[in-house]
């Protein structure tokens, strides 16, 4: 688990009817395993006190902790250590096939952390526009988020939270002049949009500001009186605080930071950025490949991808080149037809509508979590993407679907469908609901690694033909639209990140390959600059489900069914893709 990467793995607590959820009598050594994993979950959440109140744990919603300062990075490289020391003298033999998974997960990913840790530059680099605590915490603060106000004690909690924020810019700004005095800083463009969200939070005026949005309207379980004493007190601690530490931050990101920032795109040109690479490959894919085989492997799909377009196109009746195809699709009115934020979402419920009739047919373990499709906060909608949140352990909140909206007249609807597959359902809100209410240890209910999520969820935008969707033909050109983003996220990734390319490079290849606008694809390359190594979990995992499906539907013959297939990826959580392997050729073997 790491914190700014552990993107939206979460999950809800509840009994499903199927056997795979049952509890069964625990072994002593099934008992050992679960409390060397519940004594790291237990530490772990003292470590990262946002992350407990983001699963539901609310006891130390009081707390901010500081992550990018060394003593705190120490202690989780301290208790990573540790519990792989524990876990190997434990040794992952004679244990029931299910908690046999979870003791091989445990002790590769606690070994991943370890490597990743140990190269990681993040703290001497810890702002961009896509993922730093400057507009994380200004979302979890507007209460749109994970954090709760609900009743008195949710306000008085986060009020003392408040009172960390200044602390925690403050060593942001001095993490980021050592990582100038090292060479160490993020490429110029990142900190422009990083910047440019500060200033877009700050301009707002407190009744638009999301840091007032929980006192502009306070839950009926707090009397008026005590709203008054509440308004006032955070008022103060925001004005006479947290907003002068915000524009501090900025004036020093603009200042200071901007002008010593790097004009290289990829982290191969920091110091040590080779071997960082190489482990958040690691970490982000669970397997062994090189950053040279997954170019390659890009590059493959790449070309394949092209030809399902060229039929596509053919279908159309277009009679230009695939690039003036794309360049057609780009301006083509019937594909932009909202006109207001409300008509974007209402056509993702009309989808959501469609998929509650054809999903009992494809699976069986469906989730119990409630789920709901909600609008990003206004700041923060320009550079962010279609996302899943994950329901609280106590179910007080559902699984969300964010969607931001920008601007209704250019939200694409042929998009629209793979996005809601692969985000919502049955891609993570089935997944991650799911994983939550399976009988599994509570660090596994909590946790996962990309390419077995993400694999997830691109490999449910592929059914959508089974499930009603995809009738249109632009439908279908928007799933192999998104088929062929993550491709290229093979190849742009590892040629930033690896082969040096420059971010203009990176941004022409993908405006060669796909129909997005150029507005979009450099979005995405700057995202792929923020994180290295995250977007090439998606198509590693997808490649891996679909080659075990295809091994299951040959070698099974009449006996395969999709049900069985999905039961069998889902009911025991997230697996690194060598385990996954191994356990889906087992159940063939056993199945034929």
């Amino acid at each position: 688990m790491k914190s700014g990467i552990l993107l939206a793995i979460l999950l809800c607590l509840t009994a499903c009817s199927t056997s795979s959820t049952k509890k069964t009598e625990m072994t002593p050594r099934v008992a050992e395993l679960n409390g060397i994993l519940d004594d790291y979950f237990e530490s772990y959440l003292k470590i990262d006190p946002l992350f407990a109140s983001s699963i539901g744990d609310h006891r130390y919603d009081s707390e901010l902790a500081i992550s990018i300062l060394p003593e705190n990075r120490k202690k989780e490289e301290l208790l990573a250590e540790a519990a792989l020391r524990r876990v190997r003298d434990f040794g992952c033999r004679e244990l029931p096939e299910k908690d046999l998974y979870t003791c091989m997960t445990f002790e590769e990913e606690m070994q991943n952390i370890l490597t990743l840790h140990r190269s990681d530059l993040d703290d001497l680099a810890p702002f961009n526009q896509f993922a730093s605590f400057p507009s994380d915490f200004a979302e979890v603060a507007s209460g749109s988020s994970y954090v709760t106000f609900d009743n008195a004690i949710d306000y008085e909690n986060f009020m003392l939270r408040l009172k960390r924020v200044a602390s925690y810019l403050e060593a942001m700004q001095a993490r980021m002049r050592i990582g100038m005095e090292r060479g160490i800083t993020v490429p110029k463009a990142l900190a422009q949009k990083g910047l440019k969200n500060l200033r877009s939070l700050l301009a707002a005026p407190p009744a638009e500001s999301a840091f007032f949005k929980p006192i502009r309207s306070f839950p009926e379980t707090i009397g008026k009186s005590l709203q008054e004493d509440i308004r006032g007190r955070y008022e103060k601690i925001l004005s006479l605080e947290v907003l002068p530490a915000y524009r501090e931050f900025a004036n020093f990101v603009e200042k200071d930071y901007l002008p010593r920032c790097r004009k290289t795109s990829g982290i191969s040109a920091l110091p040590g950025g080779r071997e960082n690479y190489q482990a958040l490959v690691r970490y982000h894919t669970t397997t062994t490949l090189t950053p040279n085989e997954i170019m390659m492997i890009g590059l493959r799909e790449v070309s394949r991808i092209k030809g399902e377009f060229e039929e596509v196109k053919k279908q159309l009746g277009f009679k230009g080149s695939l690039k003036e195809f794309f360049k057609a699709l780009r301006s083509k009115p019937e594909l932009f037809p909202f006109r207001s934020h409300e008509a974007v979402l209402q056509g993702y419920h009309q989808i959501h509508h469609t998929l509650e009739k054809a999903i009992p047919a494809h699976f069986r373990l469906l989730p119990k979590a409630r789920f709901d499709i909600r609008e990003v906060e206004k700041f923060k909608a320009e550079t962010s993407g279609e996302a899943y949140q994950n329901p609280s352990a106590d179910g007080s909140r559902p699984g969300i679907f964010w969607v931001p909206i920008p601007d209704p007249a250019k939200y694409q609807k042929k998009s629209m469908e793979a996005l809601f597959l692969h985000e919502a359902i049955p891609g993570h809100h089935f997944q991650i609901s799911l994983q939550q209410e399976l009988d599994l240890p509570r660090y596994r209910k909590f946790n996962g690694n990309n390419a077995y999520v993400e694999g997830w969820g691109l490999y449910a935008e592929s059914l959508g033909k089974d499930l009603g969707l995809y009738t249109d033909p632009y439908e279908w050109v928007g799933r192999l639209e998104y088929e062929m983003h993550r491709a290229v996220r093979l190849v742009v990734d590892t040629g930033i990140h690896w082969k040096g390319w420059s971010r203009e490079r990176a941004i022409q290849y993908s405006m060669d390959h796909e129909p997005m606008d150029q507005e979009g694809i450099v979005a995405e390359i700057e995202r792929y600059m923020a994180i290295p190594g995250q977007a090439l979990s998606y198509k590693l995992g997808e490649l891996k489900i679909q080659e075990l499906k295809s091994l299951a539907r040959n070698e099974l013959g009449p006996k395969y069914s999709d049900p069985d297939f999905h039961d069998e990826i889902l009911k025991d959580g997230a697996l690194p893709l060598s385990i996954l392997d191994s356990k889906l050729r087992k159940w063939i073997t056993i199945r034929k």
